[in-house]
């Protein structure tokens, strides 16, 4: 039995966007009406029905009558239901998303948990660091192998592929599938990369003060055949801690893997973009390479996300400041009056060049 969500579906003539492939239930008599949340919704929106047919009839009953009472009681019986459901949804899936959007806890887009390094470099094979909190979140340490770029895709991904069942619930999907949806091919290499990615989350481990999460719990890969995983319940606690942030799927496969993608999560992690030191930079998304070398390298992605409409063209980095600005999609005076894009080296932002360089917010 295969798991797809309402929303997979693009309106007649409309374009479909780019999609994660669907999993399956690796065991559907292990599983419940309230372990898929279309059949909670469904049953949701049954009782809201009957509620409001309830509360209609009971309104046109004359006061003090006998069965307006009962109908009332019964309209409050459906609502504590309604409500018993809903808590399900809240506590036991992830955020909804569609199959076209990646979702994730804003502070695993602000820090070096999926860390921007050459590939060119080992991976550590354990790390322990402080993950930087959001404004009144709780301490977060991360405990594990060094997560990339990559093994941050492949994150994203397994969330938004088990987004419609109970977390916890194994699921199932074609090795082949996901390795052409995140990679662009399947053979070995790419099999056993994504095969590496997974375990690499397994032994990933979020510490809050009082639980750790896996960030992948369990994962069987046959040699033939469908793949299982499921997500560590406690997944679901990282969505309500802090403020959750959407990427689009498209986008984020389009842009080049690395500092590209880091510095894209990261923009969408924040409601407007002050200026930044480019060493703070490097410090969050944990590059190893030198000031200078980074710096050449941030010109090189900031191109490339002015060009994926991520920011607006006239950023600028001055003195080890950059200054930069969300994707608008106005032009500048200095554009207007040359009848082009300057350099993105040369065009200061109006809005933010009188601003200190500080902190991420």
């Amino acid at each position: 039995m295969s798991v797809a969500s309402e929303a997979s579906a693009a309106p007649e003539g409309v374009e479909p966007k780019l999609a994660l492939p669907t999993v399956a239930l690796a065991d559907p008599e292990g599983f419940s009406d309230t372990d898929i949340r279309s059949e909670l919704l469904g049953r949701k929106h049954g009782l809201r029905a009957q509620r409001e047919d309830a509360s209609a009839e009971a309104r046109g009953l004359e006061h003090g009558a006998p069965e307006k009472s009962a109908l009332y009681r019964t309209v409050q019986q459906l609502l504590a239901e309604e409500e018993s459901l809903e808590e399900i949804l809240r506590r036991s899936f992830i955020p909804l998303h569609g199959p076209g959007q990646l979702i994730s806890p804003r502070d695993l887009f602000t820090g070096p948990v999926f860390r921007v390094r050459s590939k060119a470099i080992p991976r550590e094979r354990f790390v322990e660091f402080t993950v930087p909190a959001s404004s009144g979140a709780s301490s977060l340490k991360y405990s594990g192998p060094e997560l990339r770029q990559s093994d941050g895709l492949v994150f994203l991904a397994l969330i938004n592929m088990a987004r419609d069942v109970r977390v916890g619930k194994p699921v199932s999907f074609s090795p082949e599938e996901v390795c052409r949806a995140l990679q662009g091919q399947y053979n070995g290499p790419a099999r056993k990369r994504l095969r590496d990615s997974v375990q690499r989350l397994q032994q990933a481990l979020l510490k809050f003060d009082t639980f750790s999460v896996q960030l992948c719990q369990r994962f069987d890969y046959p040699s033939q055949g469908q793949w299982t995983v499921a997500l560590d319940r406690q997944v679901v606690e990282l969505f309500g801690r802090v403020p959750n942030v959407w990427l689009d799927l498209g986008r984020r496969l389009s842009l080049p893997e690395g500092l590209s993608t880091w510095l894209y999560a990261f923009i969408e992690s924040q409601t407007t973009l002050i200026p930044m030191k480019t060493e703070a930079l490097r410090e969050l998304c944990g590059s190893e390479a030198t000031s200078r070398a980074f710096e050449n390298k941030l010109r090189e992605a900031l191109k490339h996300l002015n060009e994926h409409q991520v920011i607006d063209p006239g950023w600028r980095i001055e003195k080890g400041v950059l200054r930069w600005r969300k994707w608008t999609g106005q032009t500048t005076l200095v554009e207007r009056v040359l009848g082009a894009a300057p350099e993105p080296s040369s065009c200061s932002l109006p809005d933010s060049s009188r601003e200190e360089a500080a902190q991420p917010a």
